[in-house]
């Protein structure tokens, strides 16, 4: 069971999300608070997996509570897109505008019981076409990914594959192991190869000399996992 918590002061968009949460299996609502403040004197002894958490809210920013609130996978939840990148920054699970609908609800419910699913079944290999063989390459092979012509690219040391399983960026970058950051709208990679940061084309330079673009909405959560 999954359970979760919601924080919003909005008594109505609290009771909406109950009732899309309710209809979902495998989760179980633990306590719906108002604020952060509540949450926090009330919680201490349940065991909360996910909290959906508002972005507006009295005294503290939702954004600047989940960096209180990193022991816990957090789901915006606002009627403010502005805040989106920011969201990002404090690896928020998902982020969802109001009003939610049930579509767009399910999505971030199934990549919720994705990530539970996988926590303690994670594979440490990754099945990818090599010409007309399936080969299974170690994640610590891996140098980066490539997304282009509608087809994901696997880059090891020397050698470029295919990968068929996951058709999507968004979905690859969720089941990855955490040393693997995208870094670009078309590129994913592994920080273990990572040889230098050169600032004036905001660029990684990997340990086998290939440059990769650092996109503009990825530059200042990059320089931070980098201590830059």
């Amino acid at each position: 069971m999954i359970n979760v918590a919601i924080i919003d002061d909005e008594y109505y968009a609290r009771e909406s999300l109950k009732d899309l949460i309710h209809e979902m299996s495998d989760f179980n609502i633990v306590g719906c608070y108002e604020s952060i403040e509540e949450f926090m004197k009330k919680s201490k002894n349940n065991e909360i997996h996910v909290i959906f958490l508002d972005i507006e809210l009295p005294k503290m920013n939702g954004i600047k509570a989940a960096k209180y609130l990193n022991q816990h996978k957090i789901v915006f939840v606002t009627a403010y897109s502005e805040y989106a990148v920011d969201a990002f920054e404090v690896n928020a699970l998902d982020y969802i505008t109001k009003p939610v609908s049930e579509e767009r609800f399910i999505e971030t419910i199934n990549r919720i019981k994705q990530l539970f699913t996988n926590t303690e079944n994670k594979t440490t290999k990754l099945a990818v076409e090599d010409e007309k063989e399936i080969i299974f390459l170690d994640f610590k092979d891996i140098y980066y990914f490539e997304f282009f012509d509608k087809t994901i690219h696997v880059f090891t040391f020397d050698n470029e594959y295919i990968l068929k399983h996951f058709r999507k960026f968004s979905e690859l970058s969720k089941n990855l192991p955490k040393n693997f950051v995208r870094i670009h709208k078309s590129y994913i990679v592994n920080l273990d190869y990572i040889e230098k940061y050169i600032k004036e084309l905001s660029s990684l330079e990997l340990k086998n000399k290939k440059i990769l673009p650092i996109g503009k909405t990825y530059l200042r959560h990059v320089k931070k996992i980098l201590n830059l």
